[in-house]
């Protein structure tokens, strides 16, 4: 039989391990209060970079917020004058277009007294043409009745006038002639 001695060869490690060199038994673990030492360092070293660097992104978009504010209320300013300036030429094109149209109509009265004054017949003649565009309005005097039918017939055959209407004729004299005074209305077509 044969017999093993287990014992002998733990004693044989023990030794071993105690003629290891002191340097090796010297290296214990950190306590544990000087590991959550270093640990809170680092952490409070790390808050306090993380703060500062916030402090100099905030600082920083203030500055770009005034700067921003500035060129806000530059802006204003030209988009103020830009308005007045289409204002302006809003109010320069309606006096163009005014005049424009002032010019356009100039000529419609003097046409209207020149073709009047080919359309009346002999014994009639006008006391007051009114024109209110399209809207004339004429007072005159004839010798008789039928003058002034004459020419309230030769009103509603031309084509540049449009619901002639004899709105009224009167008997009256004009220096101890009778005569007939009448009113009408037309429109004109310009």
């Amino acid at each position: 039989m044969i017999r093993i001695n287990l014992l002998a060869e733990r004693k044989q490690k023990r030794q071993k391990k105690a003629d290891l060199p002191l340097a090796v038994e010297a290296k214990k673990p950190l306590p544990f209060l000087t590991l959550l030492g270093i640990v809170t360092g680092a952490a409070l070293l790390l808050a306090v970079l993380a703060v500062v660097f916030l402090k100099m992104q905030v600082s920083d978009l203030k500055n770009e917020y005034t700067s921003n504010q500035a060129k806000i209320a530059e802006y204003k300013k030209k988009i103020d004058e830009v308005k007045k300036f289409e204002a302006l030429n809003k109010a320069i094109q309606q006096k163009s277009n005014l005049i424009e149209t002032l010019k356009k109509n100039q000529s419609v009265p003097v046409r209207l007294l020149d073709d009047i004054s080919k359309l009346l017949p002999d014994g009639v003649w006008l006391s007051s043409v009114t024109f209110n565009n399209p809207q004339a309005v004429i007072e005159g005097v004839g010798y008789t009745n039928m003058d002034v039918v004459s020419f309230v017939d030769n009103l509603k055959k031309s084509p540049a006038y449009s619901d002639v209407y004899l709105e009224e004729t009167k008997q009256g004299t004009v220096e101890k002639t009778e005569v007939y005074n009448f009113k009408l209305n037309f429109k004109v077509k310009i």
